[in-house]
């Protein structure tokens, strides 16, 4: 409506114009009033530069304003007190346009500082890295961490993070790395982890970190405590049936009521208790250091549907035997892994052989089913039977060295499996229910860092 006003008022002065130009160009071409048309002629070019007058005054009003907006100067305040009932309105418009830019500016800026300060005070390590490799923002949290008391934006990283980027820059998205530092000294953990997000067609990472040093001490005291409760409970059963068992036999060879031929008997008998025992220990042993002594995998391209045909083709004759039917879907894109082979063929043989325990002698309709699928750079293999299943108390323990729900097992195989699993920076989980089966959930990353970029 204000906007209106001005258009009427020009199309007014327009048609003023129009007028007093056909009145003065009418008087000229009289003979006898060549003289009133020269004075009338006065008025066009008056009402002319009046015409422009009011132009360029609005559009000096306009660009005044512009130019603030674009300078952000949004405190300006275009003067309302004027005669100009038309510019006193459009004037009035642009100030409660210009409170409500104002008021947004203020709320957007509210939000950024208080994000700000919520990631610069931030617990956790973050730094952005662009795609040109050059630090664009870091947090407090972050300099403290890797030791740094300044870290330089738009500076390279190679430079600015350099306790640690040789050992970063090279994380897949999503991909978790714990790293060992010396600071001045102090030994520190570190976990890394990246994402990515892309701001005007730029691509930016985002890595965040974290200082485990303490968790991890205090993840390994108490992983030293259930070692020592394990070792000391085996060897006490062990050590103890001994000591009495040599004692017996020791007091026995001492007294004069036993003759030669019993007491020789009754040493063997002993003897080799005492024999199986410590070949008992032995094994339990050799069990042990069989986690401690895993080695680092061995990658290369691994077919999965090889892999499991290999497992079938193993227990071909078991199956037979027991009637249980065996089944496996692979989907195309969970075919290939880049993984140790052996290593994976490994913890499939003992999820299966542990599904084959599962059934009950006499049950019927006993099934083993594998499924690959892809999700999220990880390749997912389910094994899945229809077993007796696992107590929720047992399952939360089901992973635990040396623990197991069978009456002969030893309790090695998914403890082993596990530790396999976070060599290959995946997981193992398990989903069971008691009379209705067990799902293993096993997680692996497809492609390795270095395999992507060769393909």
């Amino acid at each position: 409506m204000r906007l209106k006003s001005i258009k009427i008022k020009v199309v007014l002065r327009v048609l003023f114009l129009a007028i007093s130009l056909a009145l003065a160009a009418f008087l000229l071409v009289q003979k006898d009033r060549t003289l009133q048309g020269v004075y009338a002629s006065i008025i066009p070019i008056a009402l002319s530069i009046e015409l422009i007058l009011y132009i360029d005054r609005n559009n000096r009003h306009m660009k005044n304003y512009l130019e603030a907006i674009e300078w952000d100067d949004l405190g300006v305040k275009m003067p309302e007190d004027i005669p100009d009932k038309s510019f006193q309105d459009l004037n009035r418009s642009l100030n409660l346009f210009n409170k409500k830019l104002e008021k947004l500016r203020n709320e957007k800026m509210t939000q950024f500082y208080f994000t700000e300060a919520l990631v610069k005070d931030a617990l956790v390590g973050l730094v952005v890295v662009n795609q040109h490799k050059k630090v664009y923002y870091v947090n407090n949290a972050f300099e403290r961490i890797i030791g740094k008391s300044s870290i330089h934006t738009d500076s390279p990283a190679q430079k600015e993070l350099e306790p640690v980027w040789n050992q970063i820059s090279n994380l897949e998205l999503n991909e978790k790395r714990s790293i060992e530092i010396n600071i001045n000294g102090q030994a520190r953990i570190l976990l890394f982890q990246v994402s990515e997000f892309v701001i005007d067609q730029e691509n930016y990472r985002l890595y965040s970190s974290q200082n485990i040093k303490s968790e991890v001490d205090s993840t390994e005291i108490e992983a030293w405590k259930k070692l020592i409760r394990v070792l000391s409970h085996e060897i006490l059963n062990s050590a103890s049936p001994i000591i009495s068992l040599s004692g017996t036999l020791s007091d026995m060879i001492h007294d004069d009521q036993y003759n030669q031929d019993a007491l020789i008997k009754q040493l063997e008998e002993g003897l080799d208790v005492i024999n199986q025992r410590s070949k008992g220990l032995m094994k339990f042993t050799d069990t042990f250091s069989t986690l401690s002594k895993l080695p680092e995998p061995d990658k290369s391209e691994v077919r999965i549907t090889e892999l499991i045909q290999r497992i079938k083709v193993l227990y071909e004759s078991q199956l037979k035997q027991e009637e249980i039917e065996f089944d496996y879907t692979v989907l195309p894109e969970a075919e290939v892994l880049f993984a140790d082979q052996y290593q994976i063929e490994q913890v499939l043989i003992n999820l299966v052989k542990n599904a084959f325990e599962s059934f009950p002698e006499k049950a019927g309709g006993k099934r083993i089913y594998l499924l690959a699928s892809y999700s999220s750079g990880f390749v997912r293999i389910e094994v899945i039977d229809n077993g007796s299943g696992i107590s929720p108390d047992k399952t939360e323990k089901i992973f635990l060295p040396f623990f197991t729900t069978k009456e002969n097992g030893n309790g090695i195989g998914l403890a082993l499996s596990k530790q396999i699993l976070n060599s290959h920076n995946g997981t193992i989980s398990i989903d069971s229910a008691v009379g209705k089966g067990t799902k293993v959930i096993l997680e692996i990353p497809k492609m390795s860092l270095h395999h992507e970029i060769a393909d």
